[in-house]
């Protein structure tokens, strides 16, 4: 089934890259203040993880956010990077109430839309690489976690709000490597100099996981990261 859909998805690819011209590249690095909901476990340990909107600053140890689209005519490719390493303290998380958790999060988006009159469908790939630490269940530097990837679909739509103001709205649902994930995403992009833009909106990612990793270790990832998104978009 994991083949099949990963083959789909690689078949409509395909046919749009065989009639492409010149594609428009934009690339925007952006900024994405989540919060994170959820549970996450390892083995027989399972723990709560409750970050606030407000407080993630103060618990990122890194991150890098960067979102990539070429166009031509009404074909689209897409790609985005969300990679963040969070480490809630105990004031701002409760973890279970007894112990310390570490999340090391990548989402990788690659895919493809086919937009016509601002309306149409998306298909594509999620990969995630989630790295888990929980103390005192493990001792301390030690982590294990999971990879997989799911293919999704979906929809998008792009509106002209104004001269200046385009809205553009997207929204997927996935499954394959996980049980099922959700994609949901609102854009508002101010037009610069230049064909550059200002871009702020809103952003949720969830995913439903539960397999034993390659060391034979439970993983569970029940999570969803939502939150304000704001970054500049350069043509």
């Amino acid at each position: 089934m994991r083949l099949r859909l990963a083959g789909l998805v690689g078949a409509a690819m395909f046919a749009s890259a065989a009639s492409a011209q010149v594609l428009d590249w934009r690339v925007t690095p952006y900024i994405w203040s989540t919060s994170i909901e959820g549970d996450i476990g390892l083995g027989a340990i399972r723990r709560d993880v409750a970050v606030e909107f407000s407080d993630i600053v103060n618990v990122l140890n890194g991150a890098a956010l960067v979102h990539v689209e070429g166009q031509t005519d009404d074909h689209i490719w897409f790609g985005d990077l969300a990679w963040f390493d969070v480490e809630p303290e105990d004031e701002i998380a409760t973890i279970g109430g007894v112990a310390e958790a570490e999340l090391d999060a990548t989402i990788f988006e690659l895919g493809y839309a086919h937009a016509r009159n601002a309306s149409g469908f998306e298909v594509g790939v999620r990969y995630w690489d989630i790295d888990i630490e929980i103390d005192p269940a493990l001792a301390a530097g030690v982590r294990r976690g999971d990879s997989w990837a799911d293919a999704f679909g979906g929809f998008r739509h792009m509106r002209e709000l104004n001269q200046s103001w385009t809205m553009t709205t997207r929204a997927n649902a996935g499954a394959g490597g996980s049980d099922f994930s959700l994609g949901f995403q609102m854009d508002f992009a101010r037009e610069l100099e230049r064909g550059n833009a200002f871009v702020a909106g809103l952003r949720l990612v969830s995913v439903d996981y539960e397999e034993e990793n390659v060391r034979g270790i439970p993983v569970v990832v029940d999570l969803t990261f939502f939150g304000a998104t704001v970054g500049l978009m350069f043509d």
